[in-house]
C-alpha cells in the first residue's frame, strides 16, 4: 500500500521536539480532555525518533470518529493519514504502511480500545526505517496507547456513574410521586424533591389546560398567587419549551445556540434557568421549570429529563383521576332517564328492555365453565442418550425430528483410543498368562497366585474395554421420533461422560402438559375431561382426561401449574412438541359467574391489599 508524500505544510510546521519533561507536566496539569490528548500525542511523539506529523482520532457522542489530537499543531495538514487511520479501525490491529518512492515516509498505526470496543485509532507518520526499528516504533505505540485507554476508559465509568446517579434518583422521586393519589400532592411532592436533591433555588410544574400553560407546584410554596408576575414568567418559560418541543436553557448550552429561550433568560436574571418537557405517547402536556444560582450544567439538564421522562405517566394519570368522574356518571344517568320517558325515541327504550333482559337471562341461565390453558404434547417416556464416556464425535446418523427403529444407530463415537487401549491390556494379559505359567512350571506357588490375580485385573480391565468399544455406537432404545440432538454440525467435537446427546420418544405415547393460570387452579381436579385443539390438527379436537397436577412456576411474568393429562385414544399424526390449547370441564356455572369472577377475584385481592 502507498502513501501520499508529506504535504509542505506539514514539512514546515514541523518543529524541533518539545523535551519530554514538558510533555510529562502538560499531561499532569491538564484540564480538561482535548489538552490531555494534545499532550499526550506530543510526548508519544517525542519518543518516536524520526516523527513528522501524527492524529489522534476519538470516538464522539455521535458515533462517529473525529479528531482529538493533531502533531505538532492543529494547522497541520494531516489528511494524507486518515486511510491508515480507516484501516486499523477496520482490522483493529496495529498497521505499518510503507512508501514505495526512495525516501517516501512510513506511517503507523494503531486502535485504541476499551472494554472490547474499538474507541479510536493514533497514526504516526515517520521517516523511512529499517523493519526492526519499525517494529520496536510499533510497540512503543502500543504501550503508550495503554495511558489513553485508561483515560477513555475512566471516562466511561464517569459516564456510567453519573447515568447511574440520575437513574438512581429518577427512580426514587418516582416512586415517591407514585405514592400519592391525587394531581396536587404528587406535583408539590415532585417539585420539592427536585428542589431538596437537586440543589435547585426554585423548581415549578404546570400542566397545559386549553393551549396554555397552568402553574400547578411551585417548591417550597403550598399557595401562590396565579397573577403574580413571578407566577407568568414561570408560565411563560414552560410554553417556550412546550411550543418548541424539547428543552430549553439559559444559558444556552453548546450546539443548541438556536433555540429560543428568551422566557428562560427573563426568569433567570442573573442565574440560570431550565425548562423540560413532560410528554406521553408523543403529545406533550406539562414542563418542569428548574431556577438556580449558579450555572445549570448537563448533568442537572440530563436529570431533570431523566425525571420528567418516569413521572410523565404519573402525572398524566393523576391529571385524568382528577376530573370529577361522579359528575359525568350523574349526568349520563340524567340523559338516560330522559330518553327512557322521551316519546320520540322508543328505539332508545326497545334497546334498554332488551338490554335487561340480557342481563337477567345471563344472571340466571347456567353454562359449562371451562378452564382454557397453553398446552403441549410430549412424549410419555423420554429416553435419554448420553455420552458413555469421555471421547470425540465420529458420525452422526439422525438428528432431531427424524424417526428411528429400535437398535437404529444414532450415533458413533472414535473408538481409535479404546482399541489402543484394548490392545495394552490384551498384551499385559497375555504377559500375566504366560509368566502364570512359567511360575507354575517352577513351582512357584506364592509368584503364581500374585500373577493370577495380575492376569485376573488385566481381564477385568479388558472387558472394561471391550464394554466401552460397544458402548461408542450409541442405538434407539426403542421405535420412536428424536426429540432432540443434532452432531451432525459437531463431527470431532469433543464430548464430556454424560453430556446429553439425544432424546428419543415412543410415537405411540403421548401426554399433554397444560399450563393453567393461579387463578384457575383451583378449579381444575384429577379425573376432569377435557379437549385440545393443537395448532397444527386445528380441524379437531382431542379428548383428554386430568391425571396430575404438579407444581406451579414462573413463565413469561404469569405463575403457571403444570397439569398432566393423558390423551384418551392414540393419535397417529401427533408429534413431541406439538402446541396448542386444552379446556378442561369444571362443571355448570352462571353465564355472569363465568364472565366476572376474573375481575371479581382480582377486586376481592386488591382490596384485600389496600385495606389496612
Amino acid at each position: 500500500m502507498t502513501v501520499d508524500q508529506l504535504s509542505p505544510n506539514a514539512r514546515d510546521a514541523t518543529a524541533a521536539p518539545r523535551p519530554a519533561t514538558d510533555d510529562w507536566q502538560r499531561i499532569s496539569a491538564a484540564r480538561d480532555a482535548a489538552e490531555f490528548c494534545r499532550a499526550w500525542l506530543a510526548l508519544q511523539c517525542g519518543r518516536l525518533a524520526g516523527a513528522r506529523a501524527a492524529l489522534l482520532l476519538l470516538e464522539s457522542e455521535a458515533r462517529t470518529f473525529v479528531p482529538a489530537a493533531v502533531w505538532p499543531a492543529e494547522q497541520v495538514d494531516v489528511h494524507y493519514l486518515g486511510p491508515v487511520a480507516e484501516r486499523c479501525l477496520r482490522e483493529q490491529s496495529g498497521q505499518i504502511v510503507r512508501g514505495d518512492a526512495a525516501g517516501a515516509h512510513t506511517s503507523i498505526g494503531y486502535p485504541i480500545e476499551v472494554a472490547g470496543a474499538v474507541q479510536g485509532a493514533v497514526v504516526v507518520d515517520l521517516e523511512r526505517r529499517s523493519e526492526a526499528e519499525l517494529q520496536a516504533a510499533l510497540r512503543e505505540l502500543y504501550w503508550g496507547v495503554g495511558r489513553l485507554e485508561t483515560l477513555l476508559f475512566q471516562r466511561r465509568l464517569d459516564n456510567a456513574s453519573a447515568s447511574l446517579a440520575r437513574a438512581r434518583l429518577a427512580l426514587d422521586i418516582c416512586a415517591a410521586v407514585g405514592e400519592q393519589n391525587r394531581l396536587d400532592a404528587a406535583a408539590l411532592l415532585l417539585v420539592n424533591e427536585l428542589s431538596h436533591r437537586l440543589g435547585a433555588e426554585r423548581v415549578a410544574l404546570g400542566l397545559e389546560k386549553n393551549g396554555l400553560v397552568r402553574l400547578v407546584a411551585v417548591s417550597g410554596a403550598a399557595h401562590f398567587e396565579r397573577k403574580s408576575d413571578f407566577a407568568v414568567a414561570l408560565e411563560n418559560a414552560m410554553e417556550e419549551a412546550l411550543d418548541q418541543g424539547r428543552s430549553i436553557a439559559w444559558p444556552q448550552r453548546p450546539g443548541h445556540e438556536g433555540d429560543i429561550a428568551v422566557a428562560q433568560r427573563d426568569l433567570a436574571g442573573s442565574g440560570a434557568a431550565v425548562s423540560v418537557v413532560l410528554s406521553l405517547r408523543g403529545r406533550a402536556f406539562g414542563a418542569i421549570t428548574c431556577q438556580t444560582s449558579g450555572a445549570c450544567d448537563e448533568n442537572l439538564l440530563r436529570a431533570l429529563e431523566a425525571v420528567a421522562a418516569l413521572v410523565s405517566p404519573l402525572i398524566d394519570a393523576r391529571r385524568e383521576l382528577a376530573h370529577w368522574f361522579a359528575g359525568r356518571a350523574r349526568d349520563a344517568a340524567r340523559d338516560c332517564g330522559r330518553a327512557l320517558r322521551d316519546p320520540r325515541r322508543p328505539g332508545f327504550r326497545a334497546a334498554a328492555l332488551v338490554a335487561v333482559l340480557i342481563v337477567a337471562f345471563l344472571s340466571f341461565a347456567d353454562g359449562t365453565y371451562r378452564v382454557a390453558a397453553r398446552s403441549v404434547v410430549e412424549g410419555e417416556v423420554q429416553r435419554s442418550i448420553v455420552a458413555p464416556f469421555d471421547a470425540f464425535v465420529a458420525s452422526a446418523e439422525a438428528r432431531a425430528g427424524q424417526s428411528v427403529k429400535a437398535g437404529a444407530l444414532l450415533a458413533t463415537l472414535d473408538d481409535r483410543d479404546l482399541n489402543l487401549e484394548r490392545q495394552k491390556w490384551l498384551s499385559e494379559a497375555e504377559q500375566a498368562e504366560r509368566k502364570y505359567r512359567e511360575a507354575l512350571a517352577r513351582h512357584e506357588r506364592a509368584d503364581a497366585r500374585i500373577l493370577s490375580a495380575q492376569l485376573a485385573a488385566a481381564q477385568v480391565q479388558l472387558d472394561l474395554t471391550d464394554n466401552k468399544i460397544a458402548r461408542a455406537r450409541l442405538t434407539a432404545p426403542f421405535d420412536g421420533v428424536v426429540v432432540s440432538g443434532d452432531l451432525s454440525q459437531n463431527l470431532g467435537s469433543p464430548v464430556e461422560k454424560g453430556k446429553l446427546l439425544f432424546e428419543v420418544a415412543p410415537l405411540d405415547a403421548y401426554r399433554v402438559i397444560l399450563k393453567v393460570s393461579e387463578d384457575d387452579i383451583r378449579h381444575v381436579k384429577v379425573g376432569q375431561q377435557g379437549q385440545i385443539v393443537l395448532a397444527g390438527m386445528s380441524d379437531r379436537s382431542l379428548p383428554f382426561t386430568v391425571k396430575n397436577i404438579g407444581v406451579a412456576a414462573p413463565e413469561e411474568g404469569q405463575n403457571l401449574f403444570r397439569v398432566e393429562a393423558q390423551l384418551a385414544d392414540p393419535v397417529r399424526d401427533l408429534r413431541p412438541g406439538m402446541e396448542g390449547v386444552g379446556k378442561i370441564v369444571v362443571g355448570e356455572r352462571r353465564y355472569v359467574w363465568i364472565w366476572t369472577h376474573g375481575f371479581l377475584d382480582w377486586l376481592r385481592l386488591k382490596l384485600w391489599h389496600w385495606i389496612p
